[in-house]
């Protein structure tokens, strides 16, 4: 998308205020439908010698396609600059749904100053309003092509009923119910889609050329369905729509003058919507975890079968067309990221469901029987041991390095830690006490970096925490990001396992932990040092299947544990008991009870000023001097206890 940076022109005298202001040079429906904002950035520039006061800063186009703005600001020092800080400009949609063809819109400002609103400067741009149904191509924004994916409009609902009948009459169940009965049901799905597609009797209509990076009108599927024609592009937008709406993940992928279509055949999804590296879309494809289909040929008379379009679809990635390969847009994630459907528009006169031909049936493909299962869950693990309050809690506390050198009292985030983004804390230990491995990944852009809109924008008129609600979808699929670059995790990782099983290797013992829970806390009220401690510990242990295929995080069978450390420093300094011991943490149906801990830890430091409890998140290591001392008589408990020597001490 290409910005237009605007600035009045001087005055022939120097020192003349002026507006500085950032634009988008194009704008369509389906960008003030996600967010995408009109203004980047708007500046009063004060370069005269005096103060300006009373200022009203106004926004119109001619046509109207915005709704009029005025901002007011107070004063502008002397040789100062002014950003404005909000920049949500209202649209009329309702103009942008009317236009049929692209036109050239002029944006002013006009700023004045003063009680008798002086007008002191004007600015005017310029800016492209695209019809409805104008896609801007790659070179736009790649994601935004989701948009154009219209699962409600009317003409896929009578294309999946035609599907429904496909299933049936083949002795199918009729029911569009997604990922409900795995890989083999998904690609039921997909072959009664494809042959209700086929049963439509397009033709193909050539896309422009260069389509796929200068963008080109899209028919939507109640066009198709009425015209009977379709270029690649629409015809893949009409797949990924019905797929879609059938509860199954689709994609759209890009070469050189052409696209195509792709299904999940597993509930699952890439960790970026934009997906640049064709070797990610062949190894799914091997692993058959995804299928690719060319979608052009269900335009011939007869339609070749839904096995021979997946076969022609894998053919278009292979390594002799990696020079023409663009991208692939995941419409799942697409969606996660919050980039809705472009709106339907009014409702036009499509044709009624196509009847069934007498053959309706024999194009429609029973699934592979080389089509994998879903894995199932690994069963979960338990080792409940008891730990009492005695005299051996004692000895094991005073191995403790109570001194701020200990990161366990004073941690501090490095290069040897992780901070993952956990809006629900619980859920996510209650999946790895229910044994399930969480795979870590890196942070996304979501709506910054290279995407087009504006979170804050978003957020304002959604009321919606994106990012929160993208980590808590995230955990849904057993999926945690790390707040860090895809480098950055990837090192990071390597040297916490490296350090990890070094440890477990030549000491036995564990040291990597999930750090659930902060105590954030001071030395005194005047004290401006603050100080964080993690609360509970969750061993954990990192694997991978090979160097190239990512991390996931499981809990080790140890028992999570509370700060011993923390609780004898806040004992032996503060002489305060914050209500939970190690070894004696309240448990919920599926592990910890988090909200308990923090809720009684926060009850005891709620009247101690700048102390209080967060809910990070942190993978890292832990360690203390006579680690493994501590350690043994933590893990021996019962056999110490028989020894007659020791009972004798105790």
């Amino acid at each position: 998308m290409e910005d237009i940076e605007a600035k009045a022109a001087k005055a022939s005298t120097c020192g003349t205020p002026r507006i500085e202001a950032t634009l988008n040079g194009s704008l369509n429906l389906a960008d003030f439908q996600n967010a995408v904002p009109l203004l980047r950035g708007l500046s009063i520039v004060n370069e005269t010698v005096d103060k300006i006061e009373d200022i009203e800063l106004t926004i119109f186009s001619e046509p109207a396609f915005l709704k009029p703005k005025t901002w007011r600001v107070d004063v502008v020092g002397a040789d100062c600059r002014y950003q404005i800080p909000e920049l949500d400009v209202q649209l009329e949609g309702a103009s942008l749904t009317r236009l049929t063809e692209a036109e050239t819109a002029t944006v002013f400002f006009v700023m004045q100053g003063g009680v008798d609103r002086v007008e002191l400067t004007r600015l005017q741009a310029t800016v492209e309003l695209l019809p409805r149904n104008q896609w801007g191509g790659l070179s736009h924004s790649p994601q935004m092509v989701a948009a154009f994916v219209q699962p409600n409009d009317p003409a896929v609902e009578r294309l999946l009923k035609n599907a429904a009948e496909v299933l049936r009459t083949n002795g199918k169940s009729a029911a569009l119910d997604g990922y409900k009965d795995g890989p083999r049901r998904a690609w039921e799905l997909s072959s009664a889609i494809w042959t209700a597609v086929a049963d439509m009797r397009l033709d193909y209509a050539l896309p422009p050329t260069g389509f796929e990076h200068l963008g080109q009108k899209v028919r939507g599927p109640g066009q198709i369905a009425e015209f009977g024609l379709a270029t690649c592009l629409d015809l893949t937008l009409l797949f990924c729509a019905a797929l879609e709406q059938a509860g199954l993940n689709s994609l759209l992928v890009f070469t050189k003058d052409h696209a195509f279509a792709g299904v999940w055949l597993k509930a699952e999804e890439f960790s970026t919507s934009v997906v640049d590296d064709i070797s990610a879309l062949r190894k799914r494809v091997k692993l058959k975890e995804l299928i690719l289909f060319e979608t052009t040929v269900v335009t011939q008379r007869p339609a070749p079968t839904f096995t021979r379009a997946t076969e022609l679809g894998a053919m278009r990635i292979s390594a002799a067309h990696e020079d023409v390969f663009e991208l692939a847009v995941d419409v799942r994630r697409a969606r996660l990221q919050r980039i809705k459907p472009l709106a339907s528009a009014e409702a036009r006169s499509i044709v009624g469901p196509v009847e069934p031909p007498a053959d309706q049936g024999s194009g429609f493909d029973e699934a592979p029987v080389d089509l994998p299962d879903a894995p199932a869950p690994p069963a979960p693990e338990h080792d409940e041991s008891a730990r009492g309050q005695d005299r051996l809690a004692r000895w094991k506390r005073r191995l403790l390095d109570l001194s701020l050198r200990n990161n366990l009292l004073n941690f501090k985030d490095g290069k040897k830690t992780l901070k993952l983004e956990a809006p629900a804390p619980g859920e996510l230990e209650d999946l790895l006490a229910g044994g399930h491995a969480l795979k870590l990944l890196p942070r996304p852009d979501l709506m910054d970096g290279e995407d087009p809109r504006s979170q804050a924008i978003y957020e304002g008129r959604e009321h919606e925490d994106v990012r929160r609600g993208h980590a808590m979808d995230a955990l849904k699929r057993k999926e945690v990001f790390a707040r860090v670059s895809p480098d950055e995790l990837e090192s990071r990782l390597v040297d916490l396992y490296r350090a990890s099983r070094a440890s477990l290797q030549e000491g036995g013992a564990n040291i990597l932990f999930l750090a659930v829970g902060f105590l954030t806390w001071t030395k005194d009220g005047r004290d401006t040092q603050r100080y964080r401690s993690p609360l509970v510990w969750v061993p954990v242990e990192l694997n991978r299947r090979s160097v190239r295929s990512g991390f996931t995080f499981t809990m080790r069978d140890d028992e999570p544990r509370f700060n011993p450390t923390l609780i004898e420093m806040l004992h032996h300094d503060f002489k305060l008991d914050l209500g939970v011991a190690d070894g004696e943490m309240p448990k919920d149906t599926a592990g910890l009870d988090l909200a308990v801990i923090w809720k009684s830890v926060s009850q005891a430091v709620k009247d101690i000023k700048g102390w209080e409890v967060t809910e990070d998140v942190v993978l890292s290591t832990f360690s203390f001097a006579k680690y493994l001392m501590w350690k043994d008589l933590t893990e021996r408990t019962g056999q110490l206890r028989e020894n007659v020597m020791v009972r004798h001490l105790l």
